[in-house]
């Protein structure tokens, strides 16, 4: 940025030069001289107020004068041609007053405001392509905030919403892991029943009637005693 203002400020002064120029004379005549603003000295009047205001925008901020600088080259060139211009066009005119009059009284040569027209905008054009080329600083990008971390019940806080620097106090921490925490057994209700051996298998229920004695079904026994 330092080297693209440098190349302005000289922007700048060739631009001064060209204002100067552009009111003095440009032509003289004997004794007598006509003045730029008589002539084509309008228009690069206008031309090197316009070049030297794009060359002084640069010293703007950095994204004023990345576009600025980009404008001072076009203005430049229209006056640097109009000097050459009317600088052939006076000397063609200078040769034919010296064939057709011997006298000096009627010599016709270009005037000091017309070369220094010349040299300002020499010296703009300069500024100006070193301008183009000058290195110019990038502007910051703005970039979207990224969500925090996932916690449960949500998303932390993006970084720019983190608290700052000193809000809370420091906790102090040497660097190794934390030991885990001890935490007592928790009772849990049990789904299912204790899981035991077999069920015992149910006693056997008594007969209905006795099966000994002289009279249950299908006995031959009716008395009970013996038949001898």
């Amino acid at each position: 940025m330092v080297f693209a203002r440098a190349c302005a400020a000289i922007g700048v002064v060739g631009a001064v030069l060209v204002v100067i120029g552009s009111i003095g004379p440009w032509a003289t005549i004997a004794d007598s001289g006509v003045g730029g603003l008589d002539g084509d000295g309008w228009i690069t009047l206008v031309l090197a107020l316009l070049a030297g205001g794009f060359a002084a925008a640069v010293f703007a901020p950095a994204r004023v004068a990345r576009i600025m600088r980009w404008l001072v080259l076009p203005w430049t060139l229209i006056a640097l041609l109009v000097a050459v211009i009317d600088i052939v066009d006076i000397s063609s005119t200078s040769s034919e007053f010296s064939n057709q009059f011997s006298d000096d009284v009627f010599t016709l040569s270009v005037g000091w405001g017309l070369w220094l027209v010349l040299a300002g905008s020499i010296i703009t054009l300069v500024a100006a392509v070193a301008l183009m080329i000058a290195p110019m600083p990038t502007p910051p990008r703005h970039t979207q905030a990224v969500p925090g971390p996932y916690v449960p019940g949500g998303f932390a806080p993006p970084g720019w919403q983190q608290p700052y620097p000193g809000q809370y106090p420091p906790q102090p921490h040497s660097g190794q892991p934390y030991p885990p925490q001890p935490y007592p057994p928790q009772p849990y209700p049990s789904q299912h029943p204790p899981q035991g051996g077999p069920p015992p298998a149910p006693a056997p229920a008594p007969p209905a009637w006795p099966t000994t004695g002289p009279a249950y079904p299908g006995s031959t026994d009716a008395g009970g005693g013996s038949s001898d």
